[in-house]
């Protein structure tokens, strides 16, 4: 407990800063470093992190597009691929996330076998889920009323995350899918959703006390809260099924006390993408 505390008080020592200054060039450079070691731990996991011809291109890409997703680099892209600065990244990744498909397509032909097609689904599915989800993240920060909606991307999943596991210590009766996650409880689950929900729309309501220029959408915010509450612990839970069938504790130890980045952010990761399509399509929070 002691080393999960230290962990945490040098976690936010260093995340606190890096969110109040989000709008800068290390947020994205923060989210490459969290993208590049989370698709090194799952490709340790599952047992390819030595198949280099995978390991190599998927580490270049989880590094490199998070980080060409700062505003700042967006010249690069903006105007070949159209002038919304959202749609020009994601076009840019979906051609790069093709190109590497490809790529391990004529690397398994011409290394005559030795590259399974196991290793390549497995690697292209790490790098477009944990990616896409980092890069997200990213963008979401640069719509409009970004510095409001990336918070949600937090609240949202750790929220449900903490609910979930007093209303489950406090009241929990029976098991969720014990085959995965043993301490999991229904009631939890359930308790998870409705107090997250409820944050998010306790979250709309502080915003347009302290920011009189925004309008709360306050059905969007409760649907977002919801959906992305359910969705988060269906993320956790799909990061725990991976573990137990290969075997092992956690995906890695760089935070000590609660495993690798993908131990901490497993839920996060899970609402990232559809949590910037929630805002892009049905916004929360508009100018007045």
């Amino acid at each position: 407990m002691k080393t999960r505390i230290i962990t945490a008080v040098v976690f936010a020592a260093i995340g606190i800063p890096i969110m109040i200054f989000s709008e800068y060039f290390i947020f994205p450079l923060a989210l490459a470093f969290l993208s590049l070691l989370s698709v090194v731990e799952m490709l340790r996991v599952c047992g390819i992190h030595k198949s280099y011809l995978v390991a190599v291109p998927s580490c270049i890409i989880a590094a490199a597009l998070p980080i060409l997703a700062s505003k700042d680099l967006s010249f690069i892209y903006v105007g070949v691929f159209g002038d919304s600065y959202a749609l020009s990244y994601i076009t840019l990744m979906a051609i790069v996330f093709f190109i590497f498909l490809l790529y391990m397509a004529f690397a398994a032909v011409f290394v005559r076998g030795k590259l399974e097609v196991r290793e390549i689904a497995i690697g292209f599915m790490v790098v477009v889920y944990l990616v896409t989800s980092y890069s997200s993240y990213a963008i979401l920060r640069y719509l409009d009323f970004g510095h409001y909606l990336f918070i949600l991307g937090l609240l949202i999943p750790w929220g449900t995350d903490i609910s979930a596991y007093f209303v489950g210590t406090l009241f929990g009766k029976h098991k969720l899918i014990p085959e995965v996650s043993p301490k999991k409880t229904v009631e939890g689950s359930i308790g998870g959703v409705i107090i997250a929900t409820g944050l998010t729309a306790l979250f709309g309501f502080i915003v347009s006390l302290i920011d009189k220029g925004v309008s709360v959408n306050y059905l969007s915010l409760v649907l977002i809260g919801f959906v992305l509450s359910a969705v988060s612990q269906l993320g956790d839970l799909w990061a725990s099924i991976i573990k137990r069938q290969y075997g092992v504790k956690d995906y890695g130890n760089f935070f000590p006390g609660h495993g690798g980045a993908i131990d901490r952010f497993d839920s996060v990761l899970a609402v990232c993408t559809l949590l910037l399509l929630a805002c892009w399509i049905f916004p929360p929070f508009v100018a007045v």
